[in-house]
């Protein structure tokens, strides 16, 4: 059982956000989805604290506590990790 999940912070009409969120369920990998549609401000707050300025901002966090382990970045830094620990790269 992994002990964290994936917080994909996203905005509703983001083809990449899209992509993300779909290849973490294919691979049954548990994530949580923040759509930031009508939090403007937070987008703009997390856009400093990661100093990335594009959606998706993905976030590895724990399971047993919440808590933020690592920042991951984007689609294409996802995409890498996921390769890295195994996963298979199908150009998704």
């Amino acid at each position: 059982m992994m002990l964290h999940y994936y917080t994909i912070y996203a905005l509703s009409d983001c083809g990449y956000c899209a992509r993300a969120i779909s290849k973490l369920g294919e691979l049954g990998i548990d994530h949580l989805l923040v759509l930031m549609d009508k939090a403007p401000d937070f987008h703009a707050h997390l856009k400093k604290e990661y100093d990335h300025h594009t959606v998706p901002l993905i976030v590895k966090s724990n399971k047993t506590n919440g808590d933020d382990i690592e920042f991951i970045g984007g689609h294409d830094d996802l995409m890498a990790r996921l390769t890295h620990e195994g996963y298979e790269d199908d150009g998704c």
